[in-house]
């Protein structure tokens, strides 16, 4: 069936520019802001290359109590850079709308629509086909369910959703999205964010479509992987119908990856070393990885698991370790074993079968400890 016509869209959001980096020393914390800039540039490089029609911007594009005149000035900058594409943004939770914001001003180029009201509004595109719906956070909070009772007016249009929400998750206030409200409302894509891990999109009974598109730079290890964005390709067939394409594009800068590196076995720190070299091999980290080892398995009493790594060694960005191993030892002999090294074991005992992950990882850590002591071994490395 012939194709009578074509739109490009990029659906991103949860970029967080200007995002404090608290944790990190202070040149730490510049350089990571840095990099969100200039993966930021780096997507509406994109935009222009692949000439796209539409962005959609979920929502906290900044955070707006750390925002600086620069990246206010960056935004405008590269919007204005891309006069033929057209900008949708819903503000989120971190970026919400208010009087005193960047969306307010009245700054921002005429090729960027701005939602400023917690309800439901659209744009209309009609050069395009295509309808752009949306809502904005006003505050730190959303009480509302922006899409309940709300359908398409024109379902030959193309229908697009650009919202930051909490999809599937009842009573949130995160603005609730149900997806028996998404169903009914009819649009062809829902492009969220809020989540900052990305979901593939989904196609719902109705053929319509949504996704989170995830940060588009991880800043911390709840955010794993490489960063990216949603690049659609809606087509319109000669029947009117629409169908859309996605592509997932990758970004970042930098990554933070975990890695869980099993023990079992290694009596040496050098046997330790090539292990973590082999996770580091087989998974192609480098020099923009943060990366967090998690160490597990059963090791000997007295061996000293490493505490500490240096990035540069290791050829990453950032490493550190967590030492989540369990010394080996007959459970049964200590068990029963009358003297100081019983009762230890005795004592720790619940931890050690019935605490949480992390009680049981303190309770192993101090079983190591003490059996090394009692050993006559140095703990002053374990």
């Amino acid at each position: 069936m012939e194709k009578t016509r074509q739109i490009r869209i990029l659906h991103t959001g949860d970029i967080h520019l200007d995002s404090p980096f608290s944790r990190l020393s202070l040149e730490r914390s510049e350089e990571r802001r840095s990099a969100l800039r200039n993966t930021f540039s780096r997507l509406m490089a994109l935009v222009r290359d692949r000439e796209i029609d539409i962005v959609l911007i979920a929502g906290d594009l900044f955070d707006c109590a750390y925002v600086t005149a620069a990246t206010a000035s960056l935004l405008i900058e590269e919007f204005a850079a891309c006069p033929s594409c057209r900008f949708f943004i819903s503000p989120g939770n971190h970026d919400p709308y208010t009087q005193d914001s960047l969306y307010a001003s009245g700054r921002l180029p005429e090729n960027v629509h701005v939602f400023s009201q917690e309800t439901l509004s659209a744009v209309a595109l009609p050069h395009l086909g295509t309808t752009v719906w949306g809502w904005a956070f006003t505050g730190e909070r959303h009480e509302g369910a922006p899409l309940s009772g709300q359908r398409v007016t024109d379902p030959a249009a193309l229908n697009l959703i650009c919202g930051h929400c909490d999809y599937a998750v009842p009573l949130s206030r995160y603005a609730d999205v149900s997806s028996a409200d998404l169903a009914a409302f009819g649009a062809h894509y829902a492009a969220f964010a809020h989540r900052h891990i990305p979901s593939p999109p989904q196609t719902l009974e109705n053929g319509g479509m949504w996704a989170y598109c995830g940060c588009l730079e991880g800043r911390s290890f709840d955010e794993p992987g490489k960063g990216g964005a949603y690049l659609l390709t809606a087509t319109q067939s000669a029947d009117s119908s629409w169908g859309i394409k996605h592509e997932r594009i990758t970004l970042s800068e930098r990554q933070y990856a975990i890695a869980e590196v099993d023990l079992t076995g290694v009596s040496t720190k050098n046997e330790a070393a090539q292990r973590i070299k082999l996770a580091i091999r087989e998974n192609g980290y480098d020099e923009n990885t943060a990366l967090r080892v998690i160490f597990t398995g059963a090791t000997p009493p007295d061996f000293a698991v490493p505490q500490e790594a240096d990035a540069k060694e290791w050829s990453l960005y950032h490493i550190e370790l967590i030492d989540r191993t369990s010394p080996t030892y007959d459970a049964a002999l200590l068990d029963k074993d009358p003297t100081v090294r019983g009762e230890l074991y005795r004592y720790l005992r619940p931890k050690l079968t019935e605490g949480t992950p992390e009680e049981r990882a303190l309770a192993a850590r101090a079983l190591r400890m003490g059996l090394a002591a009692l050993s006559g071994n140095d703990i002053t490395k374990l």
